[in-house]
């Protein structure tokens, strides 16, 4: 029901977390937790003649898992944000069956249990009792990593062409999500009690590289409190990495709005990099050396603290 009405351009929908009748067992609520926690609309809400079901009513145990789920949507709320943009300006689905991103897979057309968030997150939710394992289709044409990893998944040797499928872990503690290789993803990682309190906090940008080991992707900010951007009064940062050569920030929007914004405001405070296949040598912002870790095993690159902001443009160079 959620894709059909995404198709029809009804993006703003989700599932009743929990179900809207009956009391569902600690198992189902964090599977249907995790599940709300990828789609556009994220709410627990129940008839008043439901039990109570807040987390913290199942036990310690289940309530982390829980939380750990509502931890996941609220990182991620920058790169809904910006689907939702996009969605208003162009009528794209935030929430888009597999085949609308990759239609010359005939074989993708018929799934229903597996769906895409904006272009870059596949999602695969959990939804039966005692499931261990989960088998996900994955096009071919491009790499898919996994979000709690950051490691790819393997292909098929020599074939780039239709879909593969994978059979992954999917315990109870894990919800299958990957992330396409060539996009930028932003997450803001503070643990806040409100939005409003987070509308300040940093970036991290997670940075899945693609075969030509390049990525790209944009963020979109706004006050998040009134219908200025009607206006104009708005900032699209959109990101270009080339490990070759350099990751650069170019923001459009509103120079007056951007200048009225405090220069510390809006951070990037770290930069994740997947599937990188070779360690630079030297990172640089200008006259700056910037400090990294790479992992030759799971290639991975991390860049901490490169004082740069989301609302301004900058190019870190690659040697």
């Amino acid at each position: 029901m959620l894709l059909s009405l995404n198709i029809g351009a009804l993006s703003f929908v989700g599932a009743d977390v929990g179900g809207f009748f009956g009391n569902p067992d600690a198992e189902l609520m964090t599977r249907w937790m995790q599940a709300g926690a990828y789609q556009p609309f994220f709410r627990g809400h129940a008839h008043h003649d439901a039990k109570r079901r807040e987390p913290w009513m199942f036990g310690d145990e289940w309530m982390v898992k829980m939380r750990r789920a509502a931890m996941a949507r609220y990182a991620l709320l920058p790169y809904w944000y910006t689907l939702f943009q996009e969605a208003s300006v162009s009528g794209m689905p935030v929430m888009r069956t597999m085949w609308m991103e990759y239609p010359e897979i005939g074989e993708l057309y018929h799934l229903d249990d597996q769906y895409l968030i904006g272009s870059n997150l596949l999602v695969k939710p959990v939804t039966g009792p005692g499931v261990k394992e989960s088998t996900i289709s994955f096009p071919a044409e491009d790499l898919w990593f996994d979000v709690d990893t950051m490691v790819a998944v393997e292909r098929p040797m020599g074939h780039h062409d239709g879909s593969f499928s994978r059979t992954v872990s999917s315990d109870i503690d894990k919800i299958p999500v990957y992330q396409r290789g060539g996009s930028v993803i932003p997450r803001k990682l503070r643990l806040r009690r409100s939005t409003e309190m987070m509308t300040n906090d940093p970036y991290t940008l997670y940075i899945a590289l693609d075969e030509s080991q390049m990525a790209s992707g944009s963020l979109y900010m706004d006050d998040e409190g009134t219908f200025n951007h009607v206006n104009g009064e708005y900032a699209m940062s959109n990101f270009t990495v080339d490990m070759n050569e350099s990751i650069k920030c170019e923001v459009v929007g509103s120079a007056v709005w951007i200048d009225q914004r405090p220069s510390d405001s809006r951070l990037v405070e770290r930069l994740v990099i997947m599937g990188l296949e070779k360690k630079p040598s030297t990172l640089m912002i200008g006259q700056v050396t910037l400090e990294f870790d790479y992992s030759e095993e799971s290639k991975i690159l991390v860049i901490r603290k490169p004082q740069v902001s989301a609302l301004r443009d900058w190019s870190i160079m690659i040697q």
